[in-house]
């Protein structure tokens, strides 16, 4: 039991990201939980208690989707512990139909990919001053055949849920891809979880979690199998020191071609970093 050790996994409170929870608790964890509920923050609390044993738990209520609220949750990590092991970026989501969120950002891009991308460069600082830190990206295979309008990013011309979530998953990847090649203080590598019956959709309605229920049967991979890579990746001494990489079932695998474009990686960085800041500095 290594008590010392801190990591803050978002979207907690259900699917992979609780599954990776009570792992990781088991390991002796201090872990921050975030999610969007307080009541099913609590619940999920004390299924891990319950579980491992292990009541180094804090959670952070946040909105994934608002870049001011990532940004506050930043803050209120920073605050919270003075070291931080471990990020894992796990809560993402589909929506059925176009959302333009009140900073102007649909939500799916919002959700999936400048959730990421504020939360960490905001706490990159705090990781890069712990030892042996990590980065850990939930991507998905679904980016395979997927490219990025750049005109598009908000859905400008048009929308399609299924299309706009293959491609903030590219994005993921990426972004982990041009972290891992500027910095080397901090491991950053991404996985594909599987196709798991998780709350992807969240409140949504029935068309999208109908897809997703499907597709698990199909594939069938449980929550518990679907958070393997996750852990192994934010906690196996194996992985110790690699970056850069892209895994499935605890094994690197190859992404698509499109997702190793170098100028695309920097195209999406600049992006991601001109939204940050412009609407971190309306008043």
């Amino acid at each position: 039991m290594n008590n010392q050790k801190n990591i803050v996994i978002t979207g907690a409170t259900d699917g992979i990201g609780l599954a990776a929870a009570v792992s990781i608790a088991r390991k002796g964890y201090r872990i921050g939980l975030v999610g969007r509920n307080p009541q099913k923050g609590a619940i999920a609390r004390e299924k891990i208690i319950s579980l491992t044993g292990n009541d180094q738990l804090d959670f952070f209520e946040a909105d994934l989707s608002s870049i001011k609220n990532v940004k506050s949750l930043a803050e209120q990590i920073k605050t919270k512990y003075s070291s931080l092991d471990v990020l894992l970026n796990n809560a993402g989501g589909a929506n059925r139909y176009k959302i333009i969120t009140e900073e102007g950002l649909e939500k799916t891009f919002a959700t999936n990919q400048m959730n990421y991308f504020v939360l960490t460069t905001e706490l990159l600082g705090l990781l890069s001053e712990t030892s042996g830190s990590r980065i850990v990206n939930v991507a998905s295979n679904a980016h395979i055949g997927s490219t990025i309008d750049y005109s598009n990013i908000n859905a400008e011309k048009e929308y399609s849920f299924w299309k706009a979530y293959c491609v903030s998953k590219l994005m993921n990847l990426m972004f982990t891809y041009r972290l891992a090649s500027i910095q080397d203080k901090v491991s950053v590598n991404a996985l594909h979880p599987g196709f798991v019956d998780t709350n992807i959709a969240g409140n949504e309605g029935n068309f999208i979690k109908k897809i997703v229920k499907f597709g698990s049967k199909i594939f069938a991979r449980s929550v518990e199998d679907g958070a393997d890579s996750s852990i192994y990746l934010s906690t196996s001494d194996e992985v110790e020191g690699v970056s850069g990489q892209y895994y499935f079932k605890c094994k690197p695998i190859k992404s698509s071609k499109i997702s190793y474009d170098q100028n695309q990686w920097d195209q999406i960085w600049s992006i991601c970093e001109d939204f940050k800041q412009n609407i971190l500095n309306e008043k």
